[in-house]
C-alpha cells in the first residue's frame, strides 16, 4: 500500500500524462527528459507520502458538518473503499453570500497509490458555522484538469510541517 516506489510510479505516471496533455506530446516524446522530470525531482517523495498517510481519511459521498455543539452532522456512504487523501482542489465556480456555494474538481490519492478526480459541491452558511459537501467520482483522466505547477507547490506545501518535526513518522 504505502510506499515510495509506488508513490512515485503513481505520480510519475500522473505529471508525464499532464504533460503530453499540455503541450501534445507523443508518448515518445514525452517520455524523454521534460518539465515533468524537474517538477517530479523538486518532491521529496518520503515527506509526501509520510504526510499523505498522515492526513489519509474516509471520504463521504455526502456529508454535512457543524461547528455549533448541537447542530445535526451527518455521513453518508464512504467515497472509496478505503481511506485516501485530497492532494489537490481546483475551484471551478463560486456563488458567495450568506449562503456560499462553491463546485470544484478535487484530486485524491487512495491508499492503494492510485488517484482519483472527484467532482465536490459545497455549500457554506453562517460564516462557516454549518457545511456540506456532495462528492461523486468522475471517470475522466485525472491529469487533463490539473495545473502541475501548483499541484507541485501544494504538495510542497503539505510537506511543511512533516520538515517541521510536527508530524509524526509512520512506519509503511
Amino acid at each position: 500500500m504505502y510506499s515510495v516506489e509506488n508513490l512515485e510510479l503513481t505520480l510519475c505516471g500522473l505529471y508525464h500524462r499532464g504533460i503530453m496533455a499540455e503541450r501534445g506530446l507523443s508518448a515518445r516524446e514525452a517520455a524523454e527528459p521534460n518539465e515533468a522530470d524537474e517538477l517530479l525531482d523538486s518532491l521529496d517523495l518520503e515527506a509526501v507520502l509520510q504526510t499523505v498517510r498522515h492526513h489519509a481519511q474516509t471520504p463521504f459521498a455526502y456529508a454535512c458538518y457543524s461547528k455549533k455543539a448541537r447542530i445535526y452532522e451527518y455521513r453518508g456512504a464512504e467515497l472509496f473503499d478505503q481511506r485516501a487523501t485530497r492532494l489537490y482542489r481546483a475551484v471551478t465556480e463560486v456563488s458567495e453570500g450568506v449562503v456560499s456555494i462553491a463546485r470544484s474538481l478535487e484530486l485524491w490519492l487512495l491508499e492503494d497509490m492510485t488517484l482519483q478526480t472527484v467532482a465536490c459541491v459545497s455549500l457554506v452558511c453562517g460564516n462557516g458555522a454549518y457545511a456540506s459537501e456532495y462528492r461523486e467520482i468522475k471517470d475522466h483522466d485525472s491529469c487533463l484538469w490539473l495545473n502541475l505547477e501548483d499541484l507541485t507547490a501544494k504538495l510542497e506545501e503539505m510537506c511543511g510541517p512533516y520538515f517541521e518535526g510536527e508530524l509524526p513518522a509512520y512506519e509503511l
